[in-house]
């Protein structure tokens, strides 16, 4: 069996060791492989006779055992691993929900603020309709105080004719007249 050629893993069982230890030995006293088979590296058992004499002092008992693990534990800190991966999840899930409820919310307070917005903005047209009605019609008033023939133009000649009797247009253009001379003209007079 010394001259048989084996796998870390097969050294490991005939020394009662776990194949990492076997591995970290190779590693650190640079055991080079005899023979590989694909991925297999094989090995002379008797390359390890200084492994063997380290597993049997008491102290290495001791860090094998500890440093040893079996398929159970393994299997244990897998679940555990996993467990811990599952609530993290969990957690991304909640925010994420968290995150989009809130997102729903600023939307349909975004809406509401958009729809007074809307309103405000009628309001607003409404009132500068009405402002440049008035402003229209404090302009025609304003025509009308200094000069009636600008009313019948603004207005049209049909409504504004039938209602004024011909002698008062008369005084109207007379009353005209006189203001436009001078003043040294009115003394005169």
């Amino acid at each position: 069996m010394s001259e048989e050629l084996l796998t870390k893993s097969k050294i490991a069982d005939a020394l009662g060791t776990n194949p990492m230890r076997v591995t970290r030995f190779i590693e650190r006293n640079k055991i080079n492989a005899v023979k590989k088979e694909g991925k297999r590296e094989l090995f002379k058992l008797t390359d390890f006779n200084a492994l063997k004499n380290e597993l049997n002092e008491p102290e290495a008992k001791e860090k094998a055992q500890n440093h040893a693990f079996s398929k159970d534990d393994y299997i244990l800190t897998l679940k555990k691993q996993l467990e811990d991966q599952q609530k993290q999840f969990d957690e991304v899930l909640k925010s994420k929900d968290e995150t989009i409820d809130s997102l729903r919310e600023t939307i349909e307070t975004s809406k509401h603020a958009y729809e007074d917005m809307k309103d405000q903005l009628t309001v607003k047209d409404n009132q500068i309709t009405a402002l440049t009605k008035l402003t229209n019609n404090a302009q025609t008033l304003n025509l009308v105080d200094k000069d009636p023939k600008r009313l019948q133009t603004a207005q049209g000649n049909a409504e504004t004719s039938n209602e004024r009797p011909k002698e008062g247009k008369k005084k109207d253009d007379s009353s005209n007249e006189s203001s436009k001379k001078h003043w040294w003209q009115r003394f005169g007079k």
